[in-house]
């Protein structure tokens, strides 16, 4: 088992300083943290990632993928889905993709997915399903039960749905089909999260901190980074009535069983 080595999930490495990166990764080591997996949201950032993967190759791990709250450029989608399958052997998995929310209106939020967010994201979906990588899932509120049917519709076994906010028979819906689900900073100060994180098991909860993001409580006004999963963790374990050591291993093992890693 692990013994206190914590894994940053989901960050958006391409959108944190160049020159503040050997600073962040030193940090993260510091506070526990051995990996981090940055994921892709276009051809550009996919780009940058492949770069810092080489760079930071035992601590940072990487995921290609094209992000759903932005309209779908079809060149842009295939030039993802080729980097993907040029760079398989360097990937942790497909990510991030999904459906779009935020950026839709009230109005259009209660309807189902336009057809080329859908089609955007079945053909990434294929892709990970072909080259055995797991998905990295951006899917929120209406849109997380549509997910749910559609990763079951592609035979999908692998997933994670990323910061996940939804009705709970969703979510017993998606921890009963053995899909993971992962857990922000804001598990520290907001009840909507920490009663998710009391619903679903520790056995199928993964640690984030979608860095660069701006948290609210006792994170605002900075910048997230990796070294936050720690208090994450700690709040997890507050949460779950465990004892820090058990929601470390039992984490970052879930993680290693996601994406394939050695344990």
């Amino acid at each position: 088992m692990y013994t206190l080595q914590l894994v940053d999930t989901h960050v958006h490495w391409d959108r944190l300083p160049e020159k503040e990166w050997e600073g962040i990764v030193d940090r993260a080591r510091r506070a526990g943290v051995v990996k981090a997996v940055a994921v892709g949201t276009d051809a550009a950032s996919c780009t940058t990632l492949l770069r810092a993967k080489k760079r930071f190759p035992d601590f940072l791990d990487i995921s290609l993928g094209y992000h759903p709250e932005q309209a779908v450029r079809w060149d842009e989608v295939e030039t993802v889905l080729r980097q993907i399958r040029e760079h398989r052997d360097l990937l942790a998995g497909v990510g991030e993709v999904g459906l779009p929310w935020y950026s839709l209106s009230e109005e259009k939020r209660s309807d189902p997915s336009d057809p080329d967010h859908k089609g955007a994201l079945e053909r990434l979906m294929r892709t990970a399903v072909e080259l055995d990588l797991p998905v990295l899932l951006h899917a929120v509120h209406d849109r997380a039960e549509e997910m749910f049917r559609i990763l079951q519709a592609h035979g999908v076994r692998k997933a994670v749905f990323h910061w996940l906010k939804a009705p709970e028979k969703t979510v017993d819906k998606i921890a009963g089909a053995g899909y993971l689900i992962s857990v922000t900073p804001e598990v520290c100060y907001r009840s909507r999260d920490r009663e998710l994180a009391k619903r679903v098991p520790v056995s199928q909860i993964l640690l984030e901190t979608d860095a660069p993001w701006r948290y609210r409580g006792p994170f605002r006004n900075r910048s997230a980074e990796p070294a936050w999963v720690r208090r994450t963790a700690e709040a997890l374990s507050q949460i779950k009535r465990v004892s820090f050591l058990q929601v470390s291993e039992q984490t970052t093992a879930n993680a290693a069983r996601l994406f394939g890693w050695p344990k």
